[in-house]
């Protein structure tokens, strides 16, 4: 197995972030790989490091805060939401201090970013780490080809081959949906290997994570809305349908559907509306951010035992991933269209960066044809804000399909 760090896209923002802010906060599901960004990433490698899931520090930080904070002026502290007084101390030190440096790590969202709003308002920003993103695990530096192709609405010259993985098992559509994009699992190969990661990371996140972030009255309530979310994932949410299914009053799903976006491990994608005078749907999609989640969640023990209709499901949360990842680099939104009423139309992804938008249709097929771009076309004609679109299917080749629409391979965006 690899053991090599493998550079996050991300880093370059923290970098940047770290030039002028006192405080920044890195959250993220568990195991995307935060810990292992700070400690290999400069400059934040060379600075202080300490974890609150180590129990002294825990208890200092809970006792004497200014003890920690007073060993370094720059420091990392990891797994920060599970004392959250400890941001009231933070406050104080950067007010005295601007000059001061502090990175703010944790994978219990909910926790950290509400004492973190309270706390240190005006002085820290807000990032949030996803899986890889298929060029990351692959090694594929970050390039800014989207903001070209929005800005001219002619994609750039890309050599597809730059963007293949060097191992030609890596380009299984169907097994690297399955395996997931979370850095553990990524480096696994067996697929019985896993379907064991994912139980176990699912058995984690209920009986530890839970715990700390909110009182669940029934685990296994909560799993079932889970497996219901995984099994609609890249669907219309529609809170009363999950709550009727798994047989929950609508408050309680509610807070629980709450808790799985505030941990990261899903994600609402709201509607696409400015400047359009169509009828649109208001709802937000629901996406598991992690294919590979979902998978699990499913019940999917093998890439062999993933339908054909659920597959379509997984490679549109793929590219959910791929997109987010792209947008945070970007300043840049991603949301979705649909229309309501007589023939719906539907986009499945918009890329929004100031007035601009990229619209996204996924397709499983192999090949790609003019017929594919209807509803990109419809959103060209409906909004004019449309710079360009992307057809991306299960094909090797970028095709021009229109003025400025192209069809791209999964693996390259």
């Amino acid at each position: 197995m690899e053991d090599t760090y493998k550079p996050r896209w991300l880093a370059d923002k923290l970098r940047t972030a770290a030039e002028f802010s006192p405080v920044i906060v890195l959250s993220g599901a568990r195991q995307t790989g935060k810990s292992t960004l700070l400690r290999n990433e400069q400059p934040f490698k060379d600075w202080h490091y300490i974890t609150f899931d180590d129990l002294d520090s825990l208890a200092l930080a809970r006792k004497r805060p200014d003890e920690i904070l007073n060993i370094s002026r720059h420091m990392v502290i990891d797994e920060v939401q599970k004392a959250p007084g400890f941001m009231h101390a933070v406050k104080k030190v950067v007010d005295k201090d601007k000059s001061r440096r502090i990175v703010l790590s944790g994978s219990a969202r909910l926790l950290l970013m509400k004492k973190v709003s309270e706390s240190l308002a005006g002085r820290a920003v807000y990032y949030d780490l996803m899986p890889f993103s298929f060029g990351e695990m692959n090694g594929i530096r970050h390039d800014s080809w989207i903001e070209k192709f929005m800005e001219t609405g002619n994609l750039p010259s890309l050599n597809i081959k730059d963007y293949m993985p060097d191992k030609e098992a890596a380009w299984n559509l169907k097994q690297n949906l399955f395996r997931g994009f979370l850095p553990p699992v990524a480096l696994l190969r067996k697929e019985e290997h896993i379907a064991a990661w994912w139980k176990g990371y699912i058995k984690t996140y209920l009986e530890r994570d839970l715990r700390d972030i909110s009182e669940i009255a029934y685990l296994p309530d909560f799993r079932k809305l889970m497996e219901l979310l995984a099994l609609r994932t890249a669907n219309i949410l529609k809170q009363s349908d999950f709550a009727r299914d798994a047989g929950l009053s609508q408050a309680t799903a509610g807070r629980y559907i709450n808790i799985l976006e505030e941990t990261s491990l899903i994600a609402r994608v709201r509607p696409y509306s400015r400047n359009i005078s169509k009828r649109l749907i208001k709802a937000p999609k629901v996406v598991v951010t992690d294919p590979g989640l979902a998978a699990s969640l499913a019940g999917a023990a093998s890439s062999a035992a993933i339908s054909e209709q659920f597959l379509g499901a997984l490679l549109e949360s793929y590219i959910f991933l791929n997109l987010t990842a792209r947008a945070s680099l970007m300043d840049a939104d991603v949301m979705y269209f649909r229309t309501q009423g007589g023939r719906e139309r539907e986009v499945d992804f918009v890329l929004e960066k100031g007035k601009s938008i990229m619209a996204v249709e996924v397709k499983l097929a192999k090949t790609v044809s003019v017929g594919d771009i209807e509803n990109l076309l419809f959103l060209k004609d409906a909004s004019r804000n449309f710079a360009c679109g992307l057809v991306v299917y299960s094909g090797m080749e970028i095709r021009q399909l229109s003025q400025n629409i192209f069809a791209m391979p999964w693996f390259a965006l």
